[in-house]
């Protein structure tokens, strides 16, 4: 059916009870041949016990009364529509109630959309701390270089306050430039980015001019706050002092420390939570709750909200803190560096020395690396173990590849044949899998056969425990009497391996070995279960020799697992599966559902908009980098002229400077990998202990996520690299040609 028959036929509907071979729908279409004459059927006396509700469904014309881009007005469309019908139709047709399907829908979607926004403001949030720190950083170089053009307009007549006013006017200028720029740029990017064809362009809703003047606003503004500190400081320079050209900026205001230990030490205070994989909230939650002290419980109160403060900003405080420690203000990382250009002889001594000249700037450009190489480790890292995460939920919610669910468990092993001879090209192993549930000893047990559930279902080794999984299924197919025991049942009967566990069928009693256990332990989730009373049990696993002996005292259900064949289409063997005409309830795919995950917009538009951030915010860090770099190199330009002048070659040159910047920039990266790396694991460690499941999140870099990471960091080192190349071949290149002029 299409969309509006499926809308109309779905609108109201009663689940009957099915048959015992496979689930029917029913669908009347016929009143006068169905329902009418079953009432006409029914007693007068007994019409009394006989209840039916009459619906009217109603479909609207959806295009021309919502709005994607403006759902308040859409549900006040829809609110108008809803009270015409009911003053104008409801009192003379007697309608009992009238309901809205389309409200509910329209509000998630909403919030989602909130959601979704909110989310792409805080990724951008480094995007644009690092875009303004870069443009101080450049703007101190920059008007460090125009030393001589102040000091020439101070003596020429203009005020502090003209030359200032020239600055910002420029500034100004930069940021439209910039702003307009900026709106082109989203305008052409926005097809590629989004779901969006060529032709929705023009679409005044995605680029309105709202949008337009919001973002050339927000350029000027981010250009203002970028530079007004350093033009501020240059046109407040003494007139001598602005003719003195290699007079660097940084020295002339004493360095403080105190700001830059408190934030060292509450990013350390962090970063060492992170490391310990410690959740800070459950244990000062149990801190707070569980204490009668008021004195306590508002300090622990004060110290959660700031703990929650620095689960985002504890990072960026410790790269800060680091770098202005260790790299402005003392020479450790400078005498490091010396030990390390030792191998390049006198040319590394000089880089060396030419690394102390400029310690702030140096700082600078290690804070900004560290700060968006941390944050693509952080983001990416956490992206993959969320889709790692997500793809072994839906593989343990199917059980294995395939899954088949068998109402009449009697029928499963001729089932599982008709299955795996008609699609045996695809199907490497096949088992069946009985479940059932003993009431007295309140547990649910499955009876497998040990080696085809090892080769066939999806299971972790982690969720194994006593002996390694290979093991126990060894076990469990040597003797019938044996038994894998829920984790949790093992603790509360405080039963080991190797002991028996007694169970009761009826007049009948059974000892079973206790051979491995399964599931969690009540201990990784005693701290959930003091926040949540409930406890989520597992089960147990016997083999087939045991459930044959018991088969007529439990009432089972079959499910039939298929392992395929590497490159095999799940949902085409899955729809292969439906179409053999079998008695089989419901046939699960990984491969489907799997799919139904990646077409939720809502979550997948979430995860891109985090790697949108991840490539936006390394192409920042990448110009920034690359800017510093060339103002950096023309504020020496006839440094480099006069050494290559005293004969150093456009090679020793390159060596010199490339020795300045790369041990900078290798540090910085170390470190952004190092502390991302961490936070990753302790975002990973405080969300699996804040769940009671068997599927729990682990740190994992995959293939495409490192090369990812990999395409980063290169991106950064080619944006240290080529530029010193560039502009030293273009200085040397010069000098050549005046000496040929001559």
């Amino acid at each position: 059916m299409d969309e509006k028959a499926a809308a109309i036929a779905l609108g109201y509907r009663y689940w009957l009870k099915p048959p015992t071979t496979q689930m029917d729908f029913l669908l009347l279409v016929s009143w006068e041949k169905t329902m009418q004459k079953i009432l006409a059927a029914i007693p007068e006396s007994n019409r009394s016990y006989v209840w039916m509700e009459t619906s009217l469904l109603v479909y609207l014309n959806r295009d021309a009364l919502i709005n994607p881009w403006d759902i308040g007005t859409s549900l006040n469309n829809l609110q108008v529509i809803k009270n015409r019908i009911e003053n104008d139709v409801a009192q003379d047709l007697g309608f009992i109630s009238l309901y809205n399907n389309l409200e509910n829908p329209l509000r998630t979607f909403q919030f989602a959309s909130i959601g979704i926004r909110f989310m792409f403001t805080i990724v951008s949030l480094p995007i644009f701390f690092m875009a303004w720190y870069m443009g101080t950083t450049v703007s101190d170089v920059s008007f460090n270089l125009r030393r001589r053009e102040i000091g020439l307009l101070l003596t020429k007549g203009f005020s502090r306050g003209q030359v200032l006013r020239t600055f910002l006017t420029e500034t100004l200028l930069i940021g439209l430039i910039g702003g307009a720029l900026g709106v082109l740029l989203g305008f052409l990017l926005n097809p590629l980015f989004t779901q969006f064809s060529t032709d929705t362009l023009f679409n005044l809703n995605l680029i309105s001019p709202f949008t337009v003047s919001f973002t050339i606003a927000f350029g000027v503004i981010m250009a203002f706050l970028s530079t007004y500190s350093s033009a501020r400081k240059a046109s407040q320079l003494p007139t001598v002092e602005a003719l003195r050209e290699y007079l660097p900026m940084e020295m002339e205001k004493p360095y403080k420390k105190r700001w830059p230990m408190v934030a060292l030490i509450l990013g350390t205070y962090k970063i060492a939570v992170f490391l310990t994989g410690i959740n800070m909230t459950l244990v000062l939650q149990r801190i707070l709750f569980g204490s009668g002290n008021f004195i306590l419980m508002l300090l622990v109160g004060i110290f959660m909200f700031l703990d929650a403060i620095l689960n985002y900003i504890g990072p960026l405080l410790f790269f800060w803190g680091f770098t202005k420690t260790f790299i402005q203000g003392s020479l450790e990382f400078q005498q490091l560096t010396a030990k390390a250009a030792k191998f390049f002889g006198d040319l590394g001594v000089l880089a060396t020395k030419n690394v102390r000249r400029n310690p702030a700037r140096s700082a600078a450009i290690a804070f900004l690396i560290a700060l968006i190489v941390g944050y693509s480790v952080q983001v990416n890292g956490q992206l993959a173990s969320e889709q790692d995460y997500a793809m072994r939920r839906i593989y343990y919610q199917v059980g294995a590849d395939i899954a088949a669910t068998v109402p009449n468990a009697n029928d499963a092993p001729e089932i599982m044949e008709n299955i795996v001879a008609n699609v045996s090209e695809f199907v490497r192993n096949a088992t069946i899998e009985y479940s059932f549930s003993i009431h007295l000893q309140s547990m649910s047990i499955k009876a497998v056969d040990p080696d085809g559930w090892l080769k066939t279902a999806y299971y972790e080794s982690d969720w194994f425990s006593g002996t390694d999984v290979t093991t126990a299924f060894d076990n469990l197919a040597a003797d019938n009497n044996t038994i894998i025991l829920e984790r949790y049942i093992a603790e509360s009967l405080n039963l080991k391996t190797g002991e028996n566990l007694t169970l009761s069928f009826g007049s009948k009693t059974i000892g079973l070995r206790v051979v491995g256990f399964f599931g969690s332990s009540s201990e990784s989730q005693s701290q959930i279960y003091q926040l949540q009373q409930f406890i989520n049990k597992y089960w147990s696993f016997v083999p087939y020799g045991f459930y044959e002996e018991i088969s007529t005292y439990v009432s089972p259900s079959a499910k039939i697992l298929l392992k395929l064949n590497g490159g095999a289409d799940g949902k085409f063997v899955a729809n292969q599966i439906r179409n053999l005409d079998l008695p089989i309830t419901q046939v699960q795919s990984f491969a489907e559902e799997w799919e139904k995950a990646q077409e939720n917009v809502i979550a997948m538009g979430t995860l891109d908009v985090q790697r949108l951030g991840i490539v936006f915010a390394v192409l920042a860090a990448s110009v920034g980098t690359a800017l510093i770099s060339i103002v950096s190199l023309k504020e020496r330009s006839r440094e480099a002229t006069i050494m290559s002048v005293k004969g150093l070659s456009y090679k020793q040159l390159v060596i010199m400077f490339l020795t300045e910047n790369l041990a900078l920039v290798t540090f910085s990266v170390i470190l952004g990998v190092f502390v991302g790396i961490v936070i990753v694991y302790g975002n990973i460690s405080a969300s699996n202990a804040m769940i009671s499941e068997l599927v729990r999140r682990r740190l994992v870099f995959p293939l495409d996520t490192t090369l990812m990471l990999t395409s980063c960091i290169a991106l950064i080192f080619a944006a240290t690299i080529l530029p010193i190349l560039i502009m030293l071949r273009k200085y040397v290149t010069k000098l050549e040609r005046m000496v040929r002029l001559r």
